[in-house]
């Protein structure tokens, strides 16, 4: 547990830390994977230690000399997961207390950034219905590299005018954590979806709180 905080600035994954968009990332794996077999672009092991992005991204760079079967690809890949995340996000809501704890973060003067694996479609789908103050939102529609990549969070720290050491990244996945030890920041998990406080601990995470309001509560309280 982290005692003085000085935190500046807190920057939140999205979904499972913020919003329950419960997407089934398990069909989206298996549509993917198909989808490289129907291009013949499928090897073994492909998807051994990568997440569907990186799986997305590594058959991609097999076309790289194809330029227009890559962006056929690519237009394909983001229907598949477009059909997958949007019927989700259009009925998902934030976690009870968030749109509070943002108040408050706002009302303490502290920014607030959100970072994610997610379309920008997708988070507006929820945001145009809930909407969440932020001061800087970055989705995987916005930059090469995305979490656990640690640009995605120094484009947003940049974007924010934060140093790391001011900075706490939030999140419910091993990725979250990953990219904040990888670019320099605290990092704080939350136990809103599948990963466990033990997890976060093993992980290396600062800390663990059982979700997003409550670790408002305890910024607040520890400036």
């Amino acid at each position: 547990m982290v005692g003085d905080l000085n935190v500046a600035a807190v920057i939140f994954d999205f979904d499972g830390t913020l919003v329950a968009t419960d997407i089934d990332f398990a069909q989206m794996r298996r549509r993917i994977l198909q989808h490289l077999r129907e291009w013949q672009l499928y090897e073994p092991g492909v998807e051994d230690g990568r997440y569907v992005l990186e799986i997305i991204a590594w058959a991609s760079q097999r076309l790289a000399d194809q330029p227009r079967q890559l962006h056929r690809y690519r237009q394909q890949t983001a229907r598949i997961l477009r059909e997958i995340e949007l019927p989700c996000c259009q009925q998902a809501a934030p976690f009870p207390g968030v749109a509070e704890a943002f108040r408050q973060l706002r009302q303490a003067q502290i920014k607030i950034g959100i970072i994610t694996r997610n379309s920008r479609e997708g988070v507006n789908a929820v945001l145009c219905r809930h909407p969440l103050p932020y001061d800087a939102l970055l989705t995987r529609n916005d930059l090469a590299e995305v979490k656990p990549h640690p640009c995605h969070l120094q484009q947003a720290l940049e974007l924010l005018r934060i140093a790391p050491s001011r900075a706490l990244l939030v999140g419910d996945h091993a990725t979250d954590i990953q990219c904040g030890q990888a670019a320099g920041v605290r990092t704080c998990g939350v136990l809103t979806s599948k990963t466990t406080r033990e997890e976060f601990h093993r992980l290396g995470a600062d800390m663990a709180f059982a979700d997003v309001p409550s670790l408002v509560t305890f910024i607040l309280e520890h400036r």
